[in-house]
């Protein structure tokens, strides 16, 4: 067998400010360390962007069928490439219109691949019935900006509410953030995205972005003393990253969290952990008031992530992953197609077409 080096290719299917972390910043990270990586925007043609014997990363693909998500998979064995499949996000908590389309096609993407490529060991384990095989690497931040500890003694706080799809956490947590701003006129409460949310606080105490792209989202954040993060319990939430968290301490942000996710990534001391949704905002308030807390809190989410979240820092054992994968892409290969007849998913899989070269004419979009 002839051994080929590592390249990778990544597909982005869709874009937006949730794929600066998870797939801009590592992968032009590796470039610029030298490595065989190339970053293709949809719409994308596979037999011009996807080179023979390559590593593909096709972040949250979603083919029109079953069929045609077997086509890619196909076509892409028969040219010698492995298929992992970018995942950061439980299917439930997607939009309707594609949780239908993911369940009409028994969640293709997932299983008709060669493994995952997701953030998140629970979500890995959440996803084994349908993808045995997962290669989990967690957030990282990019940019971390100098200790800022003077914007805190600012007289007016600013409070920031930023999380994407959290409608219901923000409904249950708007009546005490509207009270809270109602009773201190120097508050200003800080919404990205949530109208409902924004149409609850004071007019004048509001700040509102309808949204905001990475760069200038981190800059809002970089603005505020605050951050609430009200992630209810449940297995979905749990499959989250805390990368919010991360990017608050990045930025010189007190944080209060809860309950979920947070407390098990978030040593003593770096972030107020709320029992419960309605503990969220009181919590806040206290922390709003303790200046002396807040600042160590705040020094110590700075220094929690500057010593083990910085990206530069990840990247090599993330590159060794990746060639370990590659090494081994015959025998994933082989292990894909025997899950696959076991199943009865596909029994007219052919085991030999691995590296075998196809016409290019299959294309996606």
């Amino acid at each position: 067998m002839t051994d080929r080096p590592l390249r990778i290719d990544v597909l982005v299917n869709s874009p937006g400010p949730h794929d600066q972390v998870r797939i801009r910043d590592p992968f032009s990270a590796l470039q610029r360390l030298g490595v065989d990586c190339r970053i293709h925007e949809r719409p994308f043609r596979f037999s011009s962007c996807i080179r023979p014997h390559s590593l593909v990363i096709w972040q949250r693909p979603l083919p029109e069928s079953r069929q045609r998500q077997w086509e890619h998979l196909q076509w892409l064995r028969q040219r010698g490439c492995l298929l992992l499949t970018e995942w950061d996000d439980h299917p439930s908590l997607f939009p309707e219109a594609i949780r239908a389309a993911l369940s009409a096609m028994a969640l293709a993407p997932l299983g008709l691949c060669h493994g995952l490529h997701t953030s998140s060991a629970r979500l890995a384990l959440e996803l084994r019935r349908i993808q045995p095989l997962a290669l989990v690497l967690d957030n990282h931040v990019n940019a971390i900006t100098p200790l800022d500890l003077a914007k805190h003694a600012a007289p007016h706080l600013r409070v920031l509410v930023a999380n994407q799809n959290r409608g219901a956490e923000h409904q249950q947590i708007s009546s005490a953030l509207a009270q809270w701003a109602k009773a201190d006129g120097q508050l200003q409460v800080v919404v990205v995205a949530d109208r409902e949310l924004a149409q609850r606080i004071p007019p004048n105490q509001l700040e509102y972005h309808p949204s905001l792209g990475y760069t200038a989202y981190r800059a809002v954040l970089r603005s505020c003393q605050i951050a609430l993060l009200p992630l209810a319990r449940g297995v979905a939430n749990g499959c989250k990253t805390p990368i919010k968290l991360l990017e608050c301490g990045a930025e010189s942000v007190a944080v209060v969290c809860g309950p979920e996710l947070y407390g098990r990534y978030a040593p003593l001391g770096v972030a107020r952990m709320a029992p419960s949704l309605e503990a969220v905002v009181p919590m806040a308030q206290t922390l709003a008031g303790d200046l002396e807390q807040r600042l160590q809190q705040v020094s110590n989410a700075h220094a929690w992530v500057s010593r083990q979240w910085r990206l530069r820092d990840d990247l090599p054992s993330r590159l060794w992953l990746y060639g370990q994968i590659w090494k081994r892409r015959h025998q994933l290969d082989q292990r894909m197609v025997e899950r696959l007849k076991k199943d009865g998913t596909l029994p007219t899989m052919q085991e030999a077409e691995f590296g075998r070269e196809a016409d290019s004419r299959s294309q996606a979009g």
